[in-house]
């Protein structure tokens, strides 16, 4: 009986949810009105690109309705664009877990695969995103963005040259298809380009940015100059402008205006992988006089900048009470030679949403304990900012700054001695890291004829680190000589083999790269291939300032290696008197 009831009873009828109940909210009215007021305040932010006030509103909504995807989108847009890329990714994923994602989340994802250097994966974002919105013109730049990443030119314009007709007085895709122009096929090819975005975007910053780029690389400098100086006009605290500005002033010799932009290089909304935050929070040195107080000196950018810089570092430990150096671990041995009573640290980098947060375990372990009081830091770019204020006032070392370890120059002694007694020139002909925006610095092994020339007279031996198994088999190849190499060595990982190796060379033929900077730290007579004078001759070009003997090449343009080969060729037959 009790059975029969049970089935005759009706099931109460499910209550109406609102979208807010659903959400796990009961928002009155007044609390619903606030929270639209923080979204829309929130919004009016963004357009204007008020980062910090927009995350502020819009957290405020987040709170009150944590999974609207619309609050989701807007604040994880805004959380990436002020720079904190973990919370944005954690906003993201919230947004991902509770919707299908949208064109405006793939394109927040994809910026942040940007920002992050993770190119493979932006580029598979922006197809995507391409399909889903192929009416926003902002996609097809992110996607070319992506693919010069990758070193995909030619996929990147074939895509910008179907877009451009959907969009034709869209100036950010004129403006990115120069770019990849230029990466391509040269400065000149990508002109027309960039001065049509420029006629359509006047006054955009990036833009004029970009084209100074174009400029600077036809060693044009005056114009190069007059356009950073207008995209800084148009917006001052953009880093990239400031820093352009910063190596043409250097390169110039107008040093203390130089100083003032260089310190942009350090802007953590730079795409570098370079930049750096450090972890040991002491106040940066502003000039304070350093007798009685103590010093850090912190490493910074690639290891060839850090050395080049590096070549302030005496005047610091004679002035400093004590002097404390961060510094590549490769740097620590022979630090720790040329500057005994300073204590020297490798540095561990530990990379977070993309950000690089730089530890120097063993001061700040001293600093934790209380072994160590440390007054000021400073970047070793910085090192020198208030002393080199003219190219008159920067002040080579007699004998280098550094030196190699005795054993090591023994050992390397008779290796040498054992190849024959001819002359020694040492050769690096490029960077480690070749991308796109690099490789037109380098000269190509073909272009190298004119010395190889030489190799019935001197011995080369190879400085070029990395892989270069394919590169010396090319110079057998193409011009039947031997460029001798200790394959026993690793020259990328051992700084101490390059400064014995390089102390067996007569002389030192390198591009301006890290080997170069090697040479002229231990004092080697260096001769640099480059495809424009470099900022860091501070007006002094073609002689290096800061080093004891070291003169820059480069011919009437960029693509004349043939002229740069042939004036270095000659300098080694009148150095060494062949």
């Amino acid at each position: 009986m009790a059975r029969s009831k049970k089935r005759q009873r009706k099931k109460a009828p499910k209550p109406v949810r609102t979208k807010r109940e659903k959400h796990g909210l009961n928002l009155t009215e007044a609390s619903l009105k606030d929270v639209r007021r923080s979204l829309r305040l929130g919004q009016e932010h963004v357009e204007r690109q008020e980062w910090a006030d927009a995350v502020k509103h819009l957290l405020v909504a987040w709170n009150a309705m944590p999974e609207e995807l619309t609050i989701l989108t807007v604040l994880g847009h805004a959380l990436a664009q002020l720079g904190v890329r973990e919370y944005a990714i954690e906003v993201l994923q919230r947004a991902l877990e509770v919707h299908e994602p949208t064109a405006d989340l793939i394109a927040i994802i994809q910026r942040l695969a940007l920002d992050m250097a993770m190119y493979d994966i932006a580029v598979k974002l922006g197809i995507q995103l391409v399909d889903l919105a192929p009416n926003m013109p902002q996609s097809y730049v992110n996607l070319a963005t992506a693919y010069s990443g990758v070193d995909e030119f030619d996929e990147s314009i074939d895509m910008l040259q179907k877009a451009l007709p959907m969009f034709p007085s869209e100036a950010s895709l004129w403006n990115v298809l120069a770019t990849q122009v230029r990466e391509r096929d040269g400065p000149d090819a990508a002109d027309v380009f960039f001065e049509e975005a420029i006629r359509l975007g006047p006054d955009n910053p990036q833009f004029l940015s970009n084209y100074a780029i174009s400029f600077g690389r036809r060693n044009q400098l005056d114009k190069a100059l007059e356009f950073s100086q207008r995209a800084i006009e148009l917006a001052p605290d953009l880093p990239e402008p400031r820093i352009a500005a910063a190596q043409l002033l250097f390169l110039k010799g107008q040093m203390e205006e130089a100083w003032e932009h260089y310190g942009y290089r350090l802007d953590i909304r730079r795409k570098s992988s370079q930049t750096q935050h450090y972890t040991h929070r002491l106040p940066e040195w502003q000039n304070e006089g350093l007798t009685g107080k103590s010093l850090l000196v912190a490493a910074e950018q690639g290891i060839g900048d850090e050395v080049m810089w590096g070549s302030y570092i005496p005047f610091l430990y004679e002035e400093a009470e004590k002097l404390y150096i961060g510094c590549d671990p490769r740097l620590v041995s022979i630090y720790k030679r040329r500057f005994p009573e300073a204590v020297v640290s490798g540095y561990l980098d530990r990379i977070v949403s993309g950000y690089r947060y730089r530890v120097f375990p063993v001061i700040e372990k001293m600093m934790a304990d209380g072994d160590a009081v440390i007054d000021y830091y400073v970047p070793v770019g910085s090192a020198a900012k208030n002393n080199w204020h003219t190219t008159k006032g920067i002040e080579p070392h007699g004998e280098g700054y550094l030196s190699a370890d005795p054993v090591r120059v023994q050992e390397f002694k008779m290796r040498a001695l054992a190849i024959s007694d001819r002359p020694k020139v040492g050769l690096a002909w490029r960077s480690g890291i070749i991308s796109s925006e690099r490789s037109f610095l380098y000269a190509g092994i073909e272009d190298l004829g004119p010395l190889m020339a030489m190799s019935d007279q001197v011995d080369f031996i190879n400085l070029q680190y990395g892989e270069v198994t394919d590169e010396l088999a090319r110079f057998k190849n193409e011009f039947g000589v031997t460029v001798h190499n200790f394959s026993d060595v690793d020259l990328k990982a051992d700084i101490e083999a390059n400064l014995a190796i390089m102390s067996q060379c007569d002389l030192v033929v390198s591009s301006c790269s890290a080997p170069g900077m090697f040479a002229m730290s231990l004092g080697r007579p260096t001769l640099l291939m480059s495809a424009a004078p470099p900022w860091w001759c501070f007006g002094a070009t073609p002689r290096v300032p800061f080093a004891k003997d070291a003169e820059v090449f480069f011919g009437e343009t960029s693509t004349d290696w043939d002229g740069t080969v042939k004036q270095v060729a000659h300098e080694i037959q009148k150095r060494l008197r062949l």
